[in-house]
């Protein structure tokens, strides 16, 4: 039989390790990659998750096939609800940021198509340019619930 003194000295080592570990996960955190992982889009139709290295290493894509932006500068990569909103206004004038790189006078006649077209239109165009992966015909191959 244990006694009471091997007890609490089993429980203080354990809390102590309980601390140590606590203050070792805040202090030391890991490190973010440099560019995302994977990201979930949901939607109405189901959730699509986008893998960037199965683009990348997979299927041999740079960042600037899908990140249409005119500087040659990965860090000057901006997410694509900067510009390409969830529902556009008719005649509303275009994000402050695509005046960061366009000109008015360059986008004042071109119709802004909303984020999902976008993303449809871009995805589908392109696997069914490489041959490979999902395409257009089955919705369920990207959307998934």
């Amino acid at each position: 039989m244990t006694s009471e003194r091997d007890l609490k000295l089993v429980y203080s080592v354990a809390v102590i390790l309980f601390i140590v570990g606590l203050f070792c996960y805040a202090a030391f955190p890991a490190a973010p990659p440099d560019e995302p992982i994977r990201i979930q889009y949901r939607s109405d139709t189901g959730s699509v998750l986008f893998q960037h290295a199965k683009h990348a290493a997979g299927y041999g894509a740079s960042c600037f096939d899908c990140h249409h932006h005119p500087s040659d500068d990965e860090a000057a990569l901006i997410a694509c609800s900067e510009c390409h909103l969830k529902n556009p206004e008719e005649g509303a004038p275009p994000p402050e940021r695509c005046l960061d790189c366009h000109g008015a006078d360059e986008i004042e006649d071109s119709e802004m198509p909303a984020k999902t077209d976008a993303f449809h239109q871009q995805c589908t165009d392109c696997h069914s340019g490489i041959g490979a992966g999902p395409e257009e015909k089955d919705c369920s191959e990207c959307h998934v619930q």
